[in-house]
């Protein structure tokens, strides 16, 4: 795995929380049009969805904190052999 790979991805799942996050939002705010029980789920959502935008802000700055070697270590984590 490269370093710009893990970053690639990290940055991805940002983007899909912050959309599921605007969607959820939307549905909790407007129970006219999606209705009470839609917007109640919403409403009971946003915690968890925080709790993942927090984790997804750690993980984004160890990302980037992690020297690159370390990613090319990463593959043979598992117990494959090491290339020499």
């Amino acid at each position: 795995m490269k370093k710009a790979d893990a970053v690639e991805s990290v940055e991805r799942v940002g983007e899909e929380i912050n959309e599921v996050y605007g969607r959820i939002l939307s549905v909790a705010l407007n129970p006219s049009e999606h209705g009470w029980p839609a917007s109640l789920a919403s409403i009971a959502a946003i915690p968890v969805l925080s709790t993942a935008s927090f984790g997804h802000m750690v993980s984004n700055a160890a990302v980037r904190q992690i020297p690159p070697r370390v990613f090319d270590l990463l593959p043979d984590i598992g117990g494959g052999k090491r290339k020499e």
